[in-house]
């Protein structure tokens, strides 16, 4: 007994519809995906109260230009990282309050506490000021007192 076989027609698979789907999902997964890598700065808590015999904290003033002033000096970043470093090893500062003018830069803001705190300067607080204190910021006093 013979079986005639009918032949069968031979399905292709398109890929056309995988191709699709990979390539929304590299689309997603681009899009998703954050490349930067962030680093958290720790920042102190400001206290209304000092305590008497406390020595000061050392004032760091971010100019209108970006540049940094301490004890109504200009001072590169990390000459001041280094040097805030030892005076707080020193115990001649208890901490280290940033106050950036109301002109100056987020990213010169950030770039400065970025830079203090890879020099292991700490503790570091972020002050804000009023109108008085940004006109007084860009003369760079920086002298440690508060305006």
């Amino acid at each position: 007994m013979h079986i005639e076989v009918i032949p069968r027609r031979k399905h292709s698979i398109s890929l056309t519809p995988l191709i699709d789907v990979v390539f929304i999902l590299l689309v997603f997964f681009m899009l998703a995906t954050s490349f930067t890598d962030w680093r958290p700065i720790t920042l102190a808590t400001g206290t209304s109260q000092a305590t008497p015999g406390q020595t000061p904290p050392a004032v760091v003033r971010i100019n209108a230009d970006g540049t940094l002033s301490y004890e109504r000096q200009v001072v590169p970043a990390d000459a001041l990282a280094a040097r805030l470093k030892s005076a707080r090893n020193r115990g001649d500062i208890s901490a280290v309050i940033v106050q950036p003018n109301a002109d100056a830069d987020l990213d010169a803001t950030v770039t400065a506490l970025d830079t203090l705190y890879g020099a292991g300067v700490a503790p570091i607080s972020l002050a804000t000021g009023t109108a008085s204190s940004s006109a007084q910021g860009s003369s760079a006093t920086g002298d440690g007192s508060t305006p």
